[in-house]
């Protein structure tokens, strides 16, 4: 039996009273990065980067925009969580949001031809919640950006990889 579904709903909580009295929407950027990722490594980061929330706050969108134009795969993963890959079937409370993507490759055809990249980047990834649903987060609860960086590229980079929240004051 897939527990999915059932966890699914129960992390979209309604954010009441959005539909009679509209809240304003507020945005945090978390800020992350796994320090020098060496040219061939890979890079783990937990607790990349944290925003803890002042009040109860209903999460009902997150962004998080790919910033590498060279050979690069990152996994990242918003959680209230303290450890990436703790989010699954049996126990998602407090995930946010995960994605992946892999930066284009840099190839060398010759002297000729120079070099090249090959392959395409996505621009912007996120995700929006059902109007009136919200992943709600408790004063004090901190969120966490997770990032596992593979660094395939030719030289060494510093990853930054933010986030993007927007959210409602709750109640």
């Amino acid at each position: 039996m897939n527990a999915l579904p059932a966890l699914l709903a129960a992390l979209l909580v309604v954010v009441a009273g959005c539909a009679d009295h509209p809240q304003p929407l507020e945005t945090v950027v978390i800020k992350a990065t796994t320090g020098l990722c060496l040219s061939g490594k890979t890079c783990h980061a937990d607790r990349a980067g944290v925003w803890i929330p002042k009040t109860r706050v209903g999460i009902v969108a997150a962004s998080v925009a790919e910033q590498a134009d060279v050979d690069l795969y990152v996994d990242v993963e918003v959680s209230t969580q303290h450890e990436m890959y703790r989010c699954n079937e049996t126990d998602a409370s407090g995930c946010v949001f995960r994605m992946k993507y892999a930066g284009p490759g840099l190839y060398d055809y010759g002297a000729t031809s120079g070099s090249t990249y090959l392959g395409s980047n996505v621009t912007t990834t996120n995700i929006s919640f059902p109007a009136g649903t919200a992943i709600v987060i408790p004063a004090g609860v901190p969120v966490y950006v997770h990032l596992d960086v593979i660094n395939s590229s030719l030289i060494d980079l510093k990853v930054d990889q933010d986030a993007w929240l927007y959210y409602v004051p709750m109640p």
